[in-house]
């Protein structure tokens, strides 16, 4: 299913984002509705990884969707096996990982960069041993901001970004102590406006401006050991809407990346979130029939 509104609006945003001379149509790839795509009722994929392939005369594609693992100590979890199993029996030309760029980073040891990254160190390892690039495949910060402050007011952005990328990493009873709010205005100076270029006036980078926009959208008050999590599969409610826009904005750039790195190489390897997968599973075939 299309998300015609939402993906019309994203290709409007970016085509206008270049000159009136140039306006080079933005393609816009098929996916299903995060409302439709099956799962079982704990929300995991029939395996982990769940693992897809396209493939066309010489272009092929490999997407290991995983359930991320709570802990990265598990370095011997047969997850981390089968995506390392798949990619030397595939041997990619590039890589594609979620999570931003990693390109630079340098790995002592496979155990350590599980440790540190997860399957998103281990991809980078892996595509380091044979001599290979890794590509993140998430878009940054500020466009996804920008494009989701189109759509909804500074007040559901910051209700929807600050719960889902500051205080599920935080612990009750600190919301009331200093370090607390210390942490909470470097995520909002640091991350939301200087990486994110998201500008807020002074009553909009509080705590209380947030919590009142929490209580506005979630109808109910802020309770840090109340928080819910995000749910896309969950039809109900602005704030998991808000959360499907997110995700449906990133499967967008994700699969322009895998398409764009299509034309320079014959073998991808992504390794990223499995629910994107199972979304984004009609832009990899459109992606595929039209490369070869």
């Amino acid at each position: 299913m299309k998300h015609t509104t939402l993906l019309l609006l994203l290709s409007s945003a970016l085509l206008g984002c270049g000159s009136k001379k140039d306006k080079t149509p933005v393609e816009v790839y098929p996916t299903v509705s995060y409302l439709k795509i099956k799962l079982d009722e704990a929300g995991h994929l029939p395996a982990n990884p769940y693992i897809l392939r396209f493939k066309n005369a010489k272009k092929e594609i490999v997407f290991c969707g995983v359930n991320h693992l709570p802990d990265n100590n598990d370095t011997e979890n047969p997850m981390f096996k089968k995506i390392e199993e798949t990619f030397f029996e595939f041997k990619p030309d590039v890589c594609v990982n979620e999570g931003g760029d990693v390109s630079k980073k340098v790995f002592p040891s496979k155990k350590e960069a599980i440790q540190k990254d997860g399957e998103i160190g281990l991809t980078k390892i892996l595509a380091d041993s044979l001599k290979i690039k890794t590509v993140n495949g998430d878009m940054t910060d500020s466009l996804e901001f920008k494009e989701l402050l189109k759509k909804y007011t500074t007040g559901e952005f910051l209700a929807y970004i600050v719960t889902e990328r500051f205080m599920w990493g935080q612990r009750p009873p600190v919301t009331d102590s200093a370090a607390f709010k210390a942490n909470y205005a470097k995520f909002i100076n640091g991350y939301i406006m200087k990486t994110g270029a998201v500008k807020l006036s002074p009553v909009e980078q509080t705590l209380e401006f947030y919590k009142a926009n929490y209580q506005k959208l979630l109808n109910r008050p802020f309770k840090l050991e109340e928080l819910e999590p995000t749910n896309p599969f969950d039809p109900k409610g602005k704030f998991q809407q808000i959360g499907r826009a997110s995700k449906e904005i990133r499967d967008q750039n994700l699969l322009r990346t895998i398409d764009s790195l299509l034309k320079t190489n014959n073998k991808v390897f992504v390794v990223f979130g499995g629910w994107h997968l199972l979304t984004c599973e009609p832009g990899l075939k459109q992606i595929i029939s039209k490369n070869q």
